[in-house]
């Protein structure tokens, strides 16, 4: 393992550690089996589930309708269907994406998982800048972490990963405050 991977690997075990200690939604407080009160959190924000599972929910539920209306001559009953619809749902819930910013690091948790997992993990330290609205020409194209939601800007985050750069690009409602969290000082105005 080299030095790199293993000063990634701490940076992504502290963020754990301090992130495992905070409830899904963070403003619920800290979860009842912490036994030390975890530092804040600098950033936290939900994002909608993927485009790809919000089109599979759609297609199971004109599936499923389809096969009782088209091809079962017992149509079910008003409860089966809320409950289909009830379990569909709850599925589309528990693909909500937590993005964190923690002392340490940077990642994307999925609300069905109980332990947090810290999916697309960055250390902060590897950070190299971050950018509003349009990924700057001279970034390399980033993978899109989180989709979009109402009120919501893009935002691209560059770092060093090996020997290259590499970008990961989300949706966020207050830019300037994840910015500030990631980088650990307020954006830089583009305009300047």
């Amino acid at each position: 393992m080299s030095a790199l991977e293993r000063s990634w690997a701490t940076q992504r075990n502290r963020h754990e550690d301090q992130v495992q200690g905070w409830r899904y939604f963070p403003s619920r407080g800290v979860r009842r089996a912490a036994t030390v009160r975890p530092t804040s959190l600098r950033y936290w924000s939900f994002a909608p589930p993927r485009p790809w599972i919000l089109g599979v929910g759609v297609v199971v539920i004109v599936g499923y309708l389809g096969y009782w209306l088209g091809l079962d001559d017992n149509p079910p009953d008003a409860g089966t269907v809320l409950r289909f619809l009830a379990i569909v749902a709850l599925v589309l819930l528990l693909s909500i994406t937590r993005t964190t910013v923690s002392q340490h690091g940077l990642s994307f948790d999925v609300a069905g998982i109980r332990r947090v997992s810290c999916y697309g993990f960055v250390p902060l330290g590897a950070v190299d800048d971050v950018s509003v609205g349009a990924r700057p020409a001279d970034w390399p194209r980033g993978r899109a972490v989180t989709s979009w939601f109402p009120g919501a800007r893009p935002v691209h985050v560059a770092y060093r990963e090996d020997d290259r750069r590499a970008v990961k690009s989300l949706w966020v409602r207050d830019p300037d405050r994840f910015g500030a969290a990631v980088l650990g000082h307020p954006l830089h105005d583009p305009s300047d």
